[in-house]
């Protein structure tokens, strides 16, 4: 993959390509470029992520045994 991975606890998040996340540790949000928005997410007390919300052209993959998550623009997935 030539995206870009970011670590929240203990799962690995993908995305297609560099954004800005903001993380205070257990609560992250993925900004673009233009400062909207793309994903919520969250972990619950007992480590399991929690997407809260994502931007209406993103999609997502989560493996649960490996604790990684990818995240696709729908628009790159055709």
């Amino acid at each position: 993959m030539n995206g870009f991975i970011f670590q929240l606890g203990d799962w690995t998040l993908e995305f297609p390509r560099k954004y800005r996340i903001v993380c205070d540790g257990t609560t992250a949000v993925v900004i673009d470029g233009d400062r909207t928005a793309l994903v919520l997410l969250s972990l619950t007390e007992n480590g399991r992520i929690r997407i809260e919300r994502t931007y209406y052209a993103m999609t997502c993959e989560i493996d649960s045994r490996e604790r990684k998550v990818i995240f696709q623009i729908t628009d790159e997935i055709s």
